[in-house]
């Protein structure tokens, strides 16, 4: 549990917040736009049940039918690429970085927590398996002090990948609440309609008084489960091309590798 890989991961959240605002504020407008769609749906189809179930007169009756032949409603933005150009066009290139503050301390914290719990989980999973393997030998007496622990490291790899995005999801998704609350504001696509920004203190003040601190985390079971997977096989592939980088001879240095595998027996 080294707080320098905390420190490294931090120190790159000025870089990492430059390259995901953009992308979660667009991201967010999207996501904002397909629910306003689907609303405008429901309001269209719930006034067609209700003008069914109604006996009008004839004259009533032909207004009405218009009423329903009006247009399907339709997104502002059809992809990503149209909801940037359409938004820049109209309020210049700094609206994608709507939200940046609370992004980049987002960022910061998540990376931080990330690595830390990574390195620390990855180390006392590999011990765990460790002597869970002499506990069961020393048992059935085949206990060998010279057996492979190769095998503890590659599983303790994906295990720590998705103990440590579970655990930096949680303790940041406050943080990424305020976050989608000041990207997730209705921006205008006309430079003519003024924008009314909510900044991340009266978003993280608006959230309480409605919702409570409960409203902070809203949604999270499910975005730990995902960080669990992705994680898990995010590490899986970075300590496996790690691995082959420093076998190939394209890195000289091992670190705490030892044969590749993590040195956990000392």
């Amino acid at each position: 549990w080294d707080y320098n890989n905390a420190l490294a991961g931090m120190l790159g959240a000025p870089v990492f917040g430059l390259v995901t605002t953009p992308e979660n504020f667009l991201k967010t407008q999207m996501q904002l736009d397909n629910v306003q769609v689907e609303r405008e749906k429901a309001k269209q189809k719930q006034l067609q049940k209700s003008i069914l179930k109604q006996n009008l007169s004839a004259v009533e009756s032909n207004i009405q039918k218009q009423s329903l032949q009006q247009p399907k409603p339709e997104g502002r933005f059809t992809s990503s690429f149209q909801c940037a150009r359409a938004l820049v066009s109209s309020h210049g290139a700094t609206i994608l970085y709507t939200g940046h503050v609370i992004n980049t301390i987002r960022e910061a914290a998540f990376v931080g927590a990330y690595f830390f719990c990574y390195e620390g989980y990855k180390c006392e999973f590999a011990k765990l398996l460790l002597e869970g393997e002499r506990l069961l030998a020393s048992m059935s007496g085949s206990y060998s002090s010279n057996s492979d622990s190769s095998w503890a490291t590659s599983l303790a790899v994906p295990i720590a990948g998705g103990f440590s995005g579970a655990t930096s999801w949680f303790l940041t998704f406050p943080m990424d609440c305020v976050r989608a609350g000041v990207q997730g504001q209705l921006i205008p696509t006309t430079s003519s309609t003024p924008i009314q920004k909510q900044g991340a203190l009266e978003t993280f003040t608006q959230l309480l008084k409605n919702k409570g601190l409960t409203g902070l985390y809203a949604g999270v079971a499910p975005s730990i489960a995902r960080a669990f997977l992705v994680s898990g096989s995010r590490f899986s592939a970075y300590e496996g091309a790690l691995y082959l980088c420093r076998m190939s001879g394209f890195t000289t240095g091992r670190g705490q590798y030892k044969d590749g595998a993590a040195n956990y027996d000392n």
